[in-house]
């Protein structure tokens, strides 16, 4: 048989670039090949957030001692060591030398921009200059630089598979023949459908909407690719959501500080400046998966015009949805609850009115003493909550940060089937697996740093097969 490429890239993400880039290293022809217009992916459109250990930035910031074991054992507890050992191990091993690699090819990761993204102790979040583009663009420009080829605008429709192996796809009605592929197509938020079946918790009818609804093929083409070859697909219904009020499909990365956030029982279960890698899966376990704010005039008035309550961690990221205009505009809506009394609200809300009296008294009593004593929310988020009228804003985990149900892999990052036998010539990475994550996000950056990393050892292992194959056979492309 005679092959056009060595490696065929399903996908031009952070993943998939990474992927070619490392191909293209070990002496293969590879090509990319994006339904999207351009490349780059959900990459491009992230916060450019990497996360590793062990790198020169948390060195040039004073953090000397962050070792693979310490980012192994924080993601391991996290999750309940309900996670792949291996890959985890991997990963841990492997993040800080792909975040050189990425310097190395120009992005820029200013040691001031080191942040806590986790519920850790240590900076791991290493924020890149210039957001996703300053990930993104470093690899494209590789890649063209390298002469890697791409077809831009075209849509895998199938993967090729003769004789037990995998012998290159089907795009646009044409073919392209090449001993193995890799699969970098990214995850499924964008596909309803999808999401029912593999994501069924994120799913909140008439609210649910992707982080990246502006990437087209978040469509999880990858996964109903590989299925078709009988792959197995792991991870069911874990991911990252995100909390909204729903009133627009606006990126609101966590809750106001100055509200307090209570389920249907009346209750506070959170401190409302939890992260956004933990406030999701709280609202999520709440009765009917929902909760409501509750605030008073006073806080409407003083505290959602305030820049400091609006972007509580300093992120450049503003909730707008959260500001008096729009609370305003959505009372008159109907959207926003309000009455004169506590009572009167639980009721039209529907949560037990006698345990939200209790619940204020206990948290008006906190503020009154400096402090929160329940859920230690830190200052300057304290609004106690006496002057009517009172308001209730429903809430929910609806907006998709990440999906991480899908392609299992091996540590060879080859596919592998219902059986856990790897299909031959098939490799994936990026958000189209479904054994990375588990049950828990990590935090900020480790869907771009599993996308990196894996992607390139991913395009490694697929070019060596692939040039060992031929060699064997004496065919080459």
């Amino acid at each position: 048989m005679e092959w056009d490429y060595d490696v065929i890239i399903v996908g031009g993400g952070g993943a998939g670039l990474a992927a070619a880039l490392m191909a293209h290293k070990e002496g293969a022809r590879c090509m990319i090949v994006e339904a999207d217009g351009r490349l780059g992916g959900a990459t491009a459109q992230s916060g450019g957030v990497f996360y590793a250990c062990g790198t020169s930035v948390q060195r040039a910031a004073g953090i000397m001692d962050d070792t693979p074991d310490d980012l192994y054992d924080y993601l391991m507890t996290l999750n309940q060591w309900q996670l792949r050992p291996d890959l985890i191990r991997y990963y841990a091993d492997h993040c800080g030398a792909a975040l050189e690699w990425l310097i190395e090819l120009g992005s820029e990761f200013p040691k001031e921009w080191l942040v806590k993204s986790g519920v850790d102790t240590v900076a791991r979040g290493h924020s890149s200059q210039g957001a996703g583009s300053g990930i993104a663009d470093a690899l494209i420009n590789a890649a063209g630089a390298k002469g890697i080829d791409t077809a831009l605008g075209s849509r895998v429709e199938e993967i090729l598979f003769e004789d037990g192996r995998v012998v290159g796809i089907r795009a646009a009605g044409a073919e392209l023949r090449a001993p193995t592929v890799v699969i970098t197509s990214g995850g499924f938020g964008n596909n309803p459908e999808m999401l029912r079946r593999l994501y069924p918790s994120a799913c909140h009818e008439g609210w649910t909407w992707a982080v990246h609804k502006d990437v087209p093929y978040v469509l999880g083409d990858g996964i109903t690719l590989a299925e078709k070859l009988g792959a197995g697909v792991v991870g069911h219904d874990t991911g990252l959501v995100l909390p909204t009020s729903g009133f627009s499909k606006s990126l609101e990365a966590f809750l106001p500080p100055w509200i307090i956030a209570v389920n249907k029982e009346g209750r506070r279960f959170m401190s409302e400046l939890s992260p956004y890698s933990v406030c999701g899966y709280l609202l999520n376990a709440q009765t009917e998966r929902k909760a409501w704010a509750i605030f008073d005039e006073q806080a409407l008035v003083e505290a959602s015009t305030n820049t400091k309550y609006l972007d509580p961690y300093n992120a450049g990221i503003s909730i707008p949805t959260w500001e008096e205009p729009t609370l305003r505009a959505q009372v008159a809506a109907g959207r926003v609850k309000v009455a004169g009394s506590l009572a009167a609200l639980a009721g039209q809300v529907g949560i037990d009115g006698a345990a939200l009296a209790q619940t204020v008294a206990r948290y008006n009593a906190d503020c009154d003493a400096g402090g929160d004593f329940q859920f230690f929310k830190k200052a300057p988020a304290y609004f106690p909550i006496r002057r009517g009228p009172f308001y209730a804003v429903e809430i929910r985990a609806a907006i998709i940060g990440l999906t991480a149900a899908g392609l299992d892999i091996d540590r060879q990052a080859r596919v592998l089937d219902a059986h856990q036998q790897p299909i031959p010539g098939l490799y994936a990475a990026g958000e189209v697996l479904g054994c990375f994550h588990g049950a828990r996000y990590g935090g900020g950056g480790l869907s771009i740093g599993n996308a990196v990393v894996f992607g390139r050892l991913a395009g490694a292992e697929a070019a060596r097969s692939a040039l060992a194959e031929q060699a064997a056979s004496g065919v080459a492309a």
